[in-house]
């Protein structure tokens, strides 16, 4: 009895010491090789045995006349029956099994690691979503991870992780009649990258038309939205060795609490009344946006809007028009334009990416529609002098830096003020 409970305390040391004991599986397969290298050598040895002695006593072996050369054919062929006797009787070798085994572990751990980043985070907002993707390059083993939301025509890249590939950097991706395709820079055209399956299994893509090499894993987003998780590498690109499909199930899940946590209202960045973002959050979001439409060459269009009459309702009323121009702005513009409360009250932002001087006019003209109609249920609205106006500029037409759009934005809303008209744009003050 005293002699097992020492055994037993120098097991907990050793296990307290981070020994672990050895799975029943890994002794079983390590006994089943040595068995059968054993036999193979003893089945070898016997028959060098038999042959040999056959030849020294110049007999034949079971009534045949064996010489030097029959010896060795048949060497050969029972050895060769022996070392793939595996693949000849069926089932795969212990080798083999062992490395997929090893394979589908690491894969697992992998994953774990990865939900890791989600279970430790103490709040769900868009800094996750960096942080998700930095975990994800790291057990990838690729040079960049980079995350795309694809509506209709439409592509926006929402967070990445490492350097990206020159070519990648300034491409697009596009859902076009289930299938992918990349639209590279300058006339380079595009390519298909491969058609969208049932269960939107990874799409391995070598561009034929310049060095790139990539893994697009599709996402399904909620309200019939389409992501894309991009895997790239510099040189000697290799599909991640990680589940991918359980990859695609996570990164769902995540874009959607980070979503859901953006549109609830109470979130650090949010008015709560609104639900729009803060003024705070601008700068950084309208550089980030420049950037982009400088690095994809594409339009971007800036929204100055003010609500005149605003300051002169009392608190409940004016915070029921600050909902009502809310609810305009989400319902006019899209889910990649983003919008956000003004320095003072009664203003507000628009950012219209990929949008040209003419389209943001219309959706303009909408937001002001919107706006009318959502305060006609109000009877303070009858005796106020409540109007919105907006002032727009478009880059690159109007400004080719960001601090010359905001600029000009401002400056078409005060004409518009000033001429008393609804909306004016930058290009229409210079005609």
């Amino acid at each position: 009895m005293k002699h097992s409970t020492v055994d037993r305390t120098s097991s907990r040391r050793k296990l307290a010491k981070g020994a672990r004991p050895r799975p029943e599986w890994e002794k079983n397969l390590k006994d089943r090789k040595r068995i059968n290298l054993n036999s193979y050598l003893f089945a070898n040895l016997v028959i060098v045995s038999v042959l040999l002695i056959g030849l020294w006593n110049r007999k034949p072996v079971w009534d045949v006349s064996l010489r030097f050369p029959n010896l060795l054919l048949i060497l050969v062929l029972i050895n060769t029956v022996l070392i793939f006797r595996e693949v000849i009787l069926g089932g795969k070798p212990v080798q083999t099994r062992a490395r997929q085994h090893k394979q589908s572990r690491q894969k697992l751990r992998n994953l774990n690691e990865l939900r890791a980043v989600l279970r430790n985070s103490p709040h769900i907002d868009e800094n996750l979503i960096n942080r998700a993707l930095l975990r994800l390059r790291e057990i990838s083993g690729s040079d960049a991870v980079a995350l795309y939301i694809l509506e209709n025509t439409q592509c926006r890249q929402i967070a990445s992780a490492g350097e990206l590939p020159a070519a990648l950097n300034g491409s697009r991706f596009l859902n076009r009649e289930n299938s992918i395709f990349v639209k590279f820079p300058g006339s380079l055209g595009e390519e298909e990258v491969g058609k969208i399956s049932a269960g939107n299994r990874a799409i391995t893509f070598k561009s034929s038309l310049i060095r790139l090499e990539l893994t697009a894993l599709p996402l399904t987003l909620h309200e019939n939205r389409f992501g894309l998780c991009v895997f790239s590498s510099r040189e000697a690109h290799k599909t991640p060795p990680i589940p991918l499909a359980s990859t695609a199930l996570f990164l769902e899940t995540l874009l959607a609490l980070v979503d859901n946590a953006g549109n609830s209202g109470d979130g650090r960045y949010k008015d709560k009344s609104t639900g729009l973002f803060l003024f705070e959050c601008f700068a950084d979001s309208f550089e980030t946006e420049v950037e982009r439409s400088e690095r994809y060459k594409q339009e971007m269009s800036m929204l100055t809007i003010s609500i005149k009459g605003f300051t002169q309702l009392e608190s409940s009323n004016a915070q029921q028009v600050a909902k009502s121009a809310a609810a305009a702005l989400k319902q006019s513009l899209r889910r990649l334009d983003l919008m956000f409360c003004g320095k003072h009250d009664g203003e507000f932002l628009a950012i219209l990416t990929e949008t040209g001087a003419e389209v943001a006019e219309i959706v303009a003209k909408r937001v002001q529609k919107t706006f009318a109609k959502q305060n006609e249920k109000f009877d303070f609205i009858k005796s106020s002098d409540l109007k919105m106006f907006i002032g727009s500029a478009a880059y690159p037409a109007d400004a080719t830096h960001g601090d010359g759009l905001l600029e000009k934005s401002r400056e078409s809303l005060n004409q518009a003020i000033n001429e008393n008209v609804e909306f004016k744009s930058y290009g229409a003050i210079n005609q």
